[in-house]
């Protein structure tokens, strides 16, 4: 589960930032695909093919000692801790904060750009005004995005301190250590986790503090159950 989840976490961000973008197009046919059903279609589609691939933990994660009375569930050591290392590296360093600034980016140009429509068109006639506001952002689609870009910075800056040691891992992964050497790391390894795993669990406070609607969204719900 601790390595399932963090790609699945990692890929509906992912599909977050591209439903932004599409929701913030100035191009009707792109903001049309922006569907509750294509949504909950590609989350299960990709959270299945995460499950189906990660098959391989099971058969090559094992209890090691790594000093006496003291154990560990790791990956086998060799060549299989060299691809996680890379792997892990590669799906959970490298490739959420790339999409996660492409889709950004697009998504702010969008932004702009109905912004600019905005501002030429509202010279024009009042009777034609009335057909712009289809570009105008709703203040519920801003707090959205608000949302998304504080998870995805949140997201880069707890899952790096993991990927920093997965690097020094295999950077010294030949050179010669002593016992003292290797408990340090697997200190700083578990406290990599603990922040790795903090952001799963701040999304709700910090969606708290950047929007007022899901505040209030919140706070009915919580109402309406007691």
């Amino acid at each position: 589960m601790a390595t399932l989840l963090p790609c699945c976490q990692s890929s509906c961000l992912v599909l977050a930032s591209i439903d932004r973008t599409l929701i913030t197009s100035s191009h009707a046919s792109w903001r049309k695909r922006s569907t509750s059903r294509l949504l909950i279609t590609s989350i299960i589609s990709i959270c299945s093919f995460w499950a189906i691939f990660h098959i391989h933990v099971w058969i090559f994660t094992q209890i090691l000692e790594y000093k006496p009375n003291y154990f560990m569930c790791y990956h086998q050591p060799g060549a299989y801790t060299v691809f996680i290392s890379y792997y892990s590296l590669l799906a959970n360093g490298i490739l959420p904060p790339v999409f996660f600034a492409i889709f950004g980016c697009w998504t702010v140009m969008n932004i702009r750009q109905a912004r600019r429509i905005k501002q030429r068109l509202s010279m024009v006639p009042v009777g034609v005004t009335t057909i712009i506001r289809l570009h105008n952002l709703r203040s519920q689609d801003q707090q959205i995005i608000r949302m998304l870009l504080v998870d995805i910075i949140i997201y880069i800056i707890c899952k790096l301190p993991v990927v920093i040691m997965y690097m020094y891992a295999q950077i010294t992964q030949y050179a010669e250590k002593s016992q003292e050497q290797h408990t340090i790391e697997q200190a700083f390894l578990q406290f990599a986790y603990f922040v790795f795993f903090i952001e799963n669990s701040v999304a709700c406070y910090t969606n708290l503090l950047v929007s007022k609607r899901f505040r209030k969204e919140l706070l009915r719900l919580l109402k309406k159950m007691r």
